[in-house]
């Protein structure tokens, strides 16, 4: 493991790719994060848990050990809530999906122009340094049929039973539900909880839209609380149907 210890947001790269790790920790570095390397699935899991990091950078083409990225991307986010950008060089929508669905905020395709990678970070961190800061908000309680939302504590339940959502889950939620009963589009969505950077990448949406469904509606294939508008985007409803 090599570490450089600067006072700034803790970056966590992951991969056996030496020239891309240094390339990255050049970069970060020079902008002044600070910037731990685990070369295996091991050395991850040990600085998550020991250096409360602020965000991990995870290659899933691990090429000289026996090491499954996916893996590491699900084992991360059990322990952490902090952001996870995945970085491959497979761009398969099949592939975002499973990485997406296993804890990951966000997704890179390998070659990637230096600047959006660096954009992308400084999203990732955004939304992180948000989270942690828990604003509270004068209006914290959204009631609609069995759903609770309390911004405030940041925790939803259903029928008083508390139901348990990542970061990246919880703000899709809350900003829909801010704006019950308007369609918030795909672009909007998508730049309101990841950045300005985003826009385009509606299977985040649907990765994190699905994950939601299943967590707070009776029956996620009909859904009474996020309703899809086709080819334009959500709408979380103001009122619940009985």
């Amino acid at each position: 493991m090599v570490h450089f210890a600067m006072n700034s947001a803790k970056i966590v790269l992951i991969g056996d790719e030496p020239n891309i790790l240094r390339t990255l920790r050049r970069n970060l570095i020079s902008r002044g994060y600070e910037v731990s390397i685990a070369f295996d699935d091991q050395e991850a899991i040990e600085i998550a848990t020991q250096q409360n990091p602020d965000l991990f950078v995870l290659n899933l083409d691990f090429t000289t050990i026996k090491v499954d990225g996916l893996e590491i991307c699900a084992r991360l986010r059990k322990i952490s809530q902090c952001p996870i950008i995945v970085l491959s060089t497979i761009g398969s929508e099949q592939i975002k999906i499973q990485a997406l669905d296993l804890g990951a905020d966000d997704y890179l395709v390998m070659p990637f122009d230096m600047e959006e990678f660096l954009a992308r970070t400084r999203s990732a961190l955004r939304r992180w340094t948000a989270y942690k800061s828990g604003i509270a908000r004068p209006n914290h309680l959204i009631l609609v049929g069995d759903l609770l939302i309390n911004t405030q504590a940041r925790q939803v339940s259903v029928r008083g039973e508390v139901v348990k959502l990542t970061r990246t889950e919880y703000d899709i939620l809350q900003y829909l539900a801010e704006r019950a009963g308007k369609v918030v589009t795909h672009q909007e969505l998508l730049r309101a909880v990841w950045g300005p950077e985003y826009g385009e990448e509606r299977e985040y949406l649907r990765v994190f839209i699905s994950q939601l469904r299943r967590k707070i509606e009776d029956n996620p294939l009909s859904p009474k609380y996020i309703l899809t508008e086709p080819g334009v985007g959500y709408r979380f409803a103001s009122s619940y149907p009985t």
